[in-house]
């Protein structure tokens, strides 16, 4: 008996649940060397990194080499990496060694021990077994890592160590216990779980020559969100020791099982002292992975993590407690970006804010990255998952499609002034039971996405600041003003074409127009560096903030007090703004009674911004993008912009809408011609001097090479 919901069920009701290329190790080298005779087909070199991630059912442990050839030769290239989802921590938990052969729990054989797949019956697998799969992989230069979730199983069979061990069970704010692991806790003889669960991780690897982990969901982050978990004696006691916080004697007593005084305890800690709680679990996240990236390093090893679902910086340290800059610092080699748009297109119920989901996740990626730029990171391309029960790739193809561009071709300003990806590649989710021409079709989709080397970026630049995000907690906790990732998504979703972002430092060596969110909580020398910028026009949107220049054009929102105001500086424009009265908003009297969302799909609460200042907004940074105009269809088209050369752009046109589209466009030069890079539209696209029309599949994408005239 399964003591959980699936991970499906669970998002559902609560939470649901590489260039830096990854680099052949000198190991793996000497590996193909000796083992030529097993490629049969020619290894592509493919730009981009792709690690598949994959159950044991997607291979057939019957066959001689556990199906390996044949599962590459549907998919006609040899992926950088391949992880095993393993799904639970007792997988390393229980590890007994190699000495002997046994039969493996069938959670370990199949995403919470499902039956069968579109392939095949699940089978029994054993360590021996897995170890000869892995083996068979490297014979092809493929690195191998194991993943695992938290999930707990019951059970007297091998595997259930964690059932055992309820101690480290996530604890609710009410006193309940829920059937998931918290990597933070204590063992009930005083041993933190980490260093247990490192040394036994180390054996892992070793033992099935793993190339490294790949840590998912619950291992990488709390199932649960900070304000519901985790409240227990051992959480607190650890609190206390490392931040000295002064709590009221009541607090302090052991809640032990005793659900009021749980609830005490929670609700007075996160009313009162919700910054220093969310701090201490970043800085206790960063000791846990510290412990396990030095041992696995120390091995010659990688570790790869999933982000904390799909949040972006600051709401993944609000929410979960997870700062990815503390955690990049630490040398990790790369994350595992959960892009989850396909999904949530598929399912409108997931998410309060489905229409947006696609844009949040966009602005996620770029935000992530300026705040981790020297680490990999590696999106999702949502293909299916059987247990979860969706099927993006054979249901909503074109949501798939424009997915994989897009998040393709979001860039970042490296430290010299240079355009780069900020992704590194992608993780096939999930990789089993597919047809070759489906491979193909993923394959095709993938090359096409990280074909392009735009040189320059004529749309406008997002400028990131690690100082004004440090101070961004403070301010939403007292304010709930929007976080920058709000404020970014709800400007793409609007219509704003930005695909670039850049750190402060770095913004002397950059062109063109720069956009500034929240400068309200930028330092004084930050404001100064900002308005030195003299190479394009500066427009910046939160709180208001004290300018050393005066504004073009200012206007503020109707939502008092504290409204976002836009500010135009160097654009030697004039604006005629007028916003829309709105409904009145309701301020709760004290933001500590808000209610907290439980599920990573639900908006955290905000301040109420109104439609008609967003909008405005917009059209003021359309304004300083003259490259491409939307003439018609502006409320369904969005468009991504690459630079290629003076005299050729590179269009990545997006539909929102389920229907057709075919919008009518003006270019800022003559066109000379337009090349159709995807497979549709299968005609020509035709064009006048300056405006062409395309017609856009519902909710995909199509993408046009544009020359200029000289």
């Amino acid at each position: 008996m399964i003591k959980m919901s699936s991970r499906r069920d669970f998002l559902r009701t609560s939470t649901i649940g590489l260039t830096s290329i990854f680099f052949p190790s000198e190991a793996l080298l000497a590996r193909s060397e000796e083992n030529n005779s097993y490629f049969d087909f020619q290894k592509q070199q493919i730009p981009y990194d792709i690690l598949l991630w994959i159950e044991l059912i997607g291979f057939d442990n019957t066959l001689s080499d556990y199906g390996v050839k044949e599962f590459l030769s549907r998919t006609n290239f040899i992926p950088k990496a391949i992880s095993f989802l393993l799904v639970s921590p007792d997988f390393v938990n229980t590890h007994y060694g190699m000495l002997e052969e046994w039969v493996f729990p069938p959670e370990y054989c199949s995403y919470t021990a499902r039956t069968y797949s579109p392939e095949r019956e699940r089978q029994d697998w054993t360590n021996y077994q897995l170890k000869g799969l892995v083996s068979e992989l490297h014979k092809y230069d493929i690195e191998v890592y194991c993943s695992f979730f938290d999930f707990v199983y019951e059970g007297e069979r091998k595997g259930r160590w964690s059932w055992m061990h309820p101690e480290i069970f996530e604890t609710g704010k009410d006193g309940n216990r829920y059937s998931y692991l918290h990597p933070l806790k204590r063992l009930d003889d005083g041993i933190l779980y980490e260093d247990f669960f490192k040394d036994k991780l180390i054996e892992v690897l070793d033992d099935y020559n793993f190339d490294g982990v790949h840590i998912a969901d619950g291992i990488a982050h709390t199932r649960r969100p900070l304000h519901d978990v985790d409240y227990s004696d051992d959480m607190i006691s650890q609190f206390l020791e490392q931040t000295g916080v002064e709590l009221p004697s009541f607090l302090l007593q052991s809640c032990k099982l005793n659900k009021e005084e749980y609830k005490k305890r929670s609700k007075w800690l996160w009313e009162n002292k919700k910054y220093e709680w969310v701090l201490f679990h970043t800085n206790r996240w960063a000791e846990f992975f510290k412990k396990i990236t030095d041992a696995i390093h120390e091995k010659g090893k990688k570790i790869f993590i999933n982000t904390a679902w799909t949040q972006a910086p600051f709401e993944a340290i609000y929410r979960y407690g997870i700062d990815y800059q503390k955690i990049a610092e630490l040398g990790v080699d790369g994350f595992i970006v959960e892009n989850v748009s396909s999904t949530v297109a598929m399912e409108p119920i997931l998410s309060d804010e489905h229409e947006k989901f696609f844009y949040i996740a966009m602005s996620m990626l770029m935000l992530i990255k300026v705040r981790v730029k020297a680490t990999n990171l590696l999106p999702f391309t949502t293909i299916h998952d059987t247990t979860e029960q969706y099927d993006a790739l054979r249901h909503i193809p074109t949501v798939v499609e424009r997915d994989i561009y897009s998040m393709a071709n979001l860039y970042f300003y490296n430290d010299f002034g240079n355009l780069q990806r900020c992704s590194s590649g992608i993780v096939g989710c999930l990789s089993d039971s597919l047809y070759s021409h489906e491979w193909d079709w993923l394959k095709k989709k993938w090359d096409l996405a990280y074909s392009f080397s735009p040189k320059f970026n004529v749309a406008i630049t997002l400028i990131w600041s690690d100082n004004a995000f440090e101070n961004q907690l403070k301010d939403y906790i007292t304010t709930r003003r929007w976080s920058t990732h709000k404020l970014l998504y709800e400007l793409m979703y609007r219509g704003a074409s930005i695909n670039v972002v850049c750190a402060i430092d770095s913004i002397d060596k950059i062109q063109g127009p720069v956009l500034i969110l929240n400068p309200h909580l930028y330092s004084e020398n930050e404001i100064k560096k900002v308005f030195s910028y003299r190479n394009g026009p500066i427009l910046t949107i939160g709180g208001k903030c004290k300018f050393p220049v005066t504004p073009d054009y200012e206007f503020s929102d109707v939502y008092l007090p504290d409204p976002l105001s836009c500010a135009i500086f160097q654009s030697g424009k004039q604006f005629d703004v007028k916003l829309n009265n709105e409904p009145i908003e309701i301020i709760p009297p004290n933001f500590t009674e808000v209610t907290e969302p439980y599920s990573w799909t639900e908006s955290l609460y905000y301040r109420k911004v109104s439609t008609s200042f967003l909008s405005k907004c917009v059209s003021v940074i359309s304004t300083c993008m003259p490259e491409l105009k939307l003439l018609t269809e502006a409320e369904f088209i969005k468009i991504i912009i690459l630079k290629k050369s003076t005299n050729e752009i590179v269009s990545l046109i997006g539909n929102d809408s389920y229907y057709y589209k075919t919008p009518k466009i003006e270019t800022k030069h003559k066109i000379k011609d337009i090349v159709v890079k995807t497979t549709f539209p299968g005609i020509p696209v035709y064009f006048d001097n300056k405006q062409f029309n395309v017609k856009i599949p519902g909710k995909g994408m199509v993408i046009l090479s544009i020359c200029y005239e000289n």
